[in-house]
């Protein structure tokens, strides 16, 4: 009321000033009557006067203009002030907030109470019939309906709120009332009184565009089977009659955009499906349990709150988990099913995010059901669905590239990566005790279809402008399965050769490629080679007999590595990774020698003189490997090969003075000095001869060649 009186007065005082303003005009204009005389006297204008022209004497002369008798000039009116802006409906002051909208929502829930006391009281007393009261009941609540009505058109639209919530609140304790208190009806009959009762407040709310009485109906509509239950379990009826109530607060959402009502129907349905499920569950109402599942989740799949979507993704896995705990074939049909509309809710709607909840639950949830799944475990029909699920997941991101040619980015790169690690993991614990000597060759075959995305997505590509992401990724991928592939498939030093070999493909595709990243990863994959060969390899052996030199599984290790990591540094041609490769290759193949050699000396000195011949022929094998560097470095023109084998001269030196002169017996000592004093002459000689020639190349040479 005080609203619609201050915007009274506003029209008023605006209407007295128009007339006001329209006055002055006509009286300006000599039309009309004259305009009203203000209660002050204004001042008369002050006369116009004309001025002479230079030169000229007497009165100024009078043209036609002058001749015409002067108007008055109209009155620029005052600018209106700027209109206020409508006032809402709901007053925006806290004290009237809380005095109109929350003490009369308040008022009417204690009104429902005291309805409620006085049924009981009614009870108690035997004041009148059972019958009477619940049409006494029935009857104010319609009778509220009909006041509300009234204080609606009356403009009182926040309070007419409370009266239709009172009503709506009487007629569903009055239907059940009839059922639980005095048992005048049957149990169907009160559930379709209550019903109508909530679709009425869903038309109430719709007509007059107040959700509080939606509100109120929904919790009556989703307590109606609670408060009418008997204790007996017809979960068909009981879940058709939510997934309509669901629908109708759908409905409401899509036409007023009240979106929270989706919120509600989601909390409601969990909490009634999630009760059923722990007092009535058994194996005979799978079916029933899982269509009802299947439904809820599809009608949420539409809703507008993005968390209620995710939400519904999470929770049909797990329920559908749980009610096909032994059932292979059943449970993984219908969780690949949810992953499979998942993702294409994901496109539809254009939330990827979705897509990753929906990956992230097919797996964790499948994780925790096949461990309770009894032996033996039907892995024909698990590997087969699980396939579907993994091909489902895989094709997402290029079918996204490729097809739609719509932007990737964090979702489809987690999907893409991590489902190849997840379905290798639960396809290695289902194969890993019947098919252990094929799990190799399941992760090459992976790891080939993840390089054969990745050549696809380069290939359609354009030019300029191309997105290396995913196609980095899928060759990490396949890269990372490779090298996974090594030590499933084979064992011992075998693992060794596998990651060479890897080590040097990678550098041969990064190279085609001009990828830089995959050369790092070569060079990674080379560091696990050299951590192998040190500390594993190098030990295969426990005594020399056990091997023949040269010809053993050691060597051909030591060798094939080192054949790699060449054939890496060739294929680099140059630069810092070439060099570090071509080194490494070097070191490697010492190594290997080194260790042929010392078997040699184990098996062929007496014990007392095994370490004085090692030592000694340690020393001559680094001499002579140094002395080979230098002629291959004046050869071939290579500074690198002369440089390191200047390099490793001085090494063998150092040892020679530090170490053999003070520990080896005489002859030994004898021998590494005549060695070494003999192939340090022929280098010196050899340096010597072709100086010019030297010192010639080092102005052409650069150190990368």
């Amino acid at each position: 009321m005080d609203a619609l009186s201050d915007a009274i007065v506003r029209l008023l005082r605006r209407q007295d000033e128009t007339d006001r303003r329209l006055a002055r005009i006509e009286g300006a204009l000599g039309v009309g009557a004259a305009p009203p005389q203000p209660s002050e006297p204004e001042q008369a204008p002050p006369p116009v006067e004309i001025a002479a022209e230079p030169g000229q004497t007497g009165p100024p002369a009078l043209d036609q203009a002058t001749l015409v008798p002067a108007t008055p000039a109209l009155e620029t009116p005052p600018p209106l002030p700027p209109p206020r802006p409508p006032e809402p409906d709901q007053p925006r002051e806290f004290e009237t907030q809380v005095g109109l909208t929350w003490i009369s929502r308040i008022g009417a829930v204690t009104l429902v109470f005291a309805v409620a006391f006085i049924f009981k009281y009614a009870v108690d007393n035997q004041w009148i019939g059972e019958t009477g009261r619940v049409v006494l009941g029935i009857l104010a609540g319609l009778a509220c309906v009909g006041i509300g009505d009234r204080i609606w058109r009356a403009g009182h639209k926040i309070y007419a709120q409370a009266i239709f919530g009172l009503g709506i609140a009487i007629l569903y304790l009055s239907f059940y009332a009839s059922f639980a208190f005095y048992h005048l009806l049957p149990q169907s009959v009160p559930f379709v009184l209550m019903t109508l009762t909530t679709a009425l407040s869903g038309a109430l709310a719709l007509g007059y565009d107040a959700p509080a009485i939606a509100v109120l109906g929904l919790a009556g509509g989703y307590l109606t089977p609670v408060l009418l239950s008997t204790g007996e379990d017809h979960p068909v009826i009981l879940f058709s009659y939510v997934f309509i109530l669901d629908l109708g607060a759908m409905a409401l959402v899509r036409v007023r955009r009240w979106i929270y009502f989706e919120a509600i129907s989601f909390g409601a349905t969990f909490v009634l499906y999630y009760a059923w499920f722990l007092t009535h569950f058994a194996a005979e109402k799978e079916t029933v349990a899982t269509v009802f599942a299947l439904l809820f989740y599809a009608l949420f799949l539409f809703a507008e709150l993005r968390a209620l979507v995710v939400t519904a993704q999470v929770l049909v896995t797990v329920v559908l988990a749980a009610i096909w705990p032994a059932k292979a074939a059943l449970y993984l049909a219908t969780t690949t099913g949810a992953a499979a509309a998942g993702l294409i809710t994901a496109e539809r709607r254009k939330r990827p995010a979705l897509a990753t909840f929906a990956f992230a639950a097919f797996w964790i949830v499948y994780t925790v059901w096949v461990h309770g799944l009894a032996e033996p475990r039907p892995i024909g029909t698990v590997l087969a669905f699980l396939t579907v699920a993994f091909l489902l997941f895989f094709v997402w991101a290029p079918w996204r590239l490729l097809i739609r040619r719509a932007p990737v980015d964090t979702p489809e790169f987690v999907v893409l990566a991590l489902d190849a690690a997840a379905y290798f993991a639960a396809s290695y614990y289902l194969l890993e005790d019947d098919y252990h000597a094929y799990l190799g060759l399941f992760a090459i075959a992976l790891a080939a279809l993840y390089l054969a995305l990745g050549i696809e997505v380069w290939r359609q590509q354009p030019a300029e402008g191309a997105d290396e992401r995913p196609v980095l990724l899928s060759l990490g991928v396949a890269l990372t399965l490779i090298t996974l592939a090594a030590p499933i498939q084979f064992t011992a030093y075998r693992i060794t050769i596998g990651w060479a070999v890897e080590g040097a493909a990678l550098t041969w595709i990064g190279k085609r490629l001009a990828s830089s990243r995959l050369l790092y990863i070569a060079l990674c994959v080379f560091l696990l080679v050299l951590f192998r060969l040190w500390i594993i390899d190098s030990w295969m052996y426990s005594q020399a007999t056990d091997y023949t030199a040269l010809a053993n599984a050691r060597f051909l290790t030591f060798l094939v590595s080192t054949a790699s990591l060449w054939a890496a540094a060739l294929w680099m041609g140059g630069g810092k990774k070439a060099i570090l490769t071509y080194v490494g290759g070097h070191i490697v193949l010492l190594g290997g020698l080194m260790l042929e050699v010392t078997g040699w000396a184990e098996r062929t000195a007496a014990p007392e003189n095994v370490s004085n011949l090692e030592s000694t022929s340690i020393s001559i094998l680094m001499a002579l490997y140094a002395f080979v560097l230098i002629v291959v470095g004046v050869v071939t023109r290579t500074v690198l090969n002369r440089v390191m084998g200047l390099a490793l001269i001085g090494l063998v030196v150092a040892k020679l003075y530090l170490y053999d002169v003070w520990l080896l017996g005489r002859i030994y000592r004898i021998a590494a000095f005549a060695a070494l004093g003999a192939l340090l002459l022929i280098t010196s000689y050899l340096y010597s001869r072709y100086r010019e020639k030297i010192e010639a190349w080092w102005k052409d040479e650069t150190p990368s060649s």
